[in-house]
């Protein structure tokens, strides 16, 4: 619930999970529920360990190109993503909650982040000829990941709750279209496009007329938007506000040291100008490549594959719709390494996919 805050109380949260994971461990001593839920997730704790060896291995050998924060992002990442995953799975065990309750909560903690970018709009109402919807993250990519992942878990819930569906899909849309985040728009659609192929026989009459009356409205935002069509414009034409460049100079770097990468967070001190006007490569893949190399990348994919395999094994198309927004919004926006937000709900979501297992005796 606490991910969107990003900073002090996500912090604290994260922290008080932890402590009372240590609490609860010694207290009942039942270290074999921990043994048990790792060996039922071993090669998923596998690629996990070895994208942490990767890291190390990369900072190691590369100690002057390390930033302040490398070893520090290289901890918290085992800290942030490794042991709340362990606490996540060692406290469902344990039926100290359940998997309903943690969907709720995703939803929960994304509509408030919404109520919070109409709480903007309705001060500021000149942000939809402007700069965009930014909410409270300072950053209109960071608050369009959140609305794109709104609306596809709005679409997904068209399964389940229809009315509460529309609703929630009709504001996430807004909130998305007008963070005028391109990144989003593109990761959102395809992964709706997915969810709509696995789910063609589900397809009703009903949910056909949803969706014409759907494009008809967004039509009408559109033609009223004169920012919104300049942002459309742009993404037609392939304008990738420097996106393209960014990537061609980061490549070049890879090819110097394509085995073990540069170390984490080391784009600060790589010898380019051009560079060092950006915060990050705004590639995963690049990124992986970039600090961890070739070794890093195949640790990366190794384990993206080991999950998809999960989801495919469990026939799940809904898991696999998700997946897809998450794999494309991250060829445009944030990275492997560093971006809270989006590696804390992988977190959550991983765990999903994985927590029938833990139930399994």
């Amino acid at each position: 619930m606490s991910i969107p805050f990003k900073n002090a109380i996500f912090q604290g949260s994260m922290a008080l999970i932890i402590l009372f994971f240590i609490y609860s461990l010694f207290k009942h001593k039942d270290y074999s529920i921990l043994i048990e839920n790792l060996r039922k997730v071993r090669y998923l704790s596998i690629g996990f360990f070895l994208i942490v060896f990767s890291m190390i291995l990369s900072n190691l050998v590369n100690p002057e190109n390390l930033s302040e924060k490398s070893w520090h992002t290289t901890f918290m990442f085992v800290i942030r993503y490794g042991l709340i995953f362990v606490c996540l799975a060692y406290f469902y065990k344990k039926k100290y909650f359940e998997e309903k309750f943690v969907k709720i909560l995703v939803y929960s903690s994304l509509t408030y982040l919404a109520l919070l970018g109409l709480y903007e709009l309705i001060l500021n109402p000149s942000i939809l000829n402007g700069i965009g919807i930014h909410g409270t993250l300072n950053n209109r990519n960071s608050f369009g990941l959140h609305m794109g992942m709104g609306v596809v878990l709005s679409a997904i819930l068209f399964t389940y709750n229809k009315k509460v569906a529309v609703i929630l899909f009709s504001i996430f849309t807004f909130l998305m279209i007008f963070s005028f985040s391109r990144s989003s728009w593109v990761a959102s659609f395809a992964s709706i496009f997915v969810l709509m192929v696995f789910n063609y026989r589900e397809i009703k009459m009903n949910h056909i007329l949803y969706i014409f009356g759907f494009i008809g409205l967004l039509l009408a935002v559109y033609f009223s938007s004169d920012s919104l069509q300049m942002r459309f414009s742009q993404l037609l034409e392939g304008y990738s506000s420097h996106r393209t460049t960014i990537w061609l100079h980061t490549i070049e770097f890879i090819k110097l040291n394509p085995i073990i990468g540069y170390g984490i967070d080391s784009w600060a001190s790589l010898p380019n100008t051009y560079l060092n006007k950006f915060p990050d490569p705004h590639n995963m893949v690049l990124e992986i490549l970039l600090y961890t190399g070739l070794i890093g990348f195949f640790f990366c994919f190794f384990t993206i594959f080991i999950i998809l395999k999960e989801i495919v094994k469990s026939k799940n198309c809904l898991y696999l719709s998700v997946s897809i927004y998450f794999l494309v919004i991250t060829q445009f926006d944030f990275g492997a390494f560093f971006t809270k937000e989006i590696l804390s709900f992988l977190t959550i979501f991983v765990f999903l996919i994985y927590s029938k297992k833990f139930k399994e005796e």
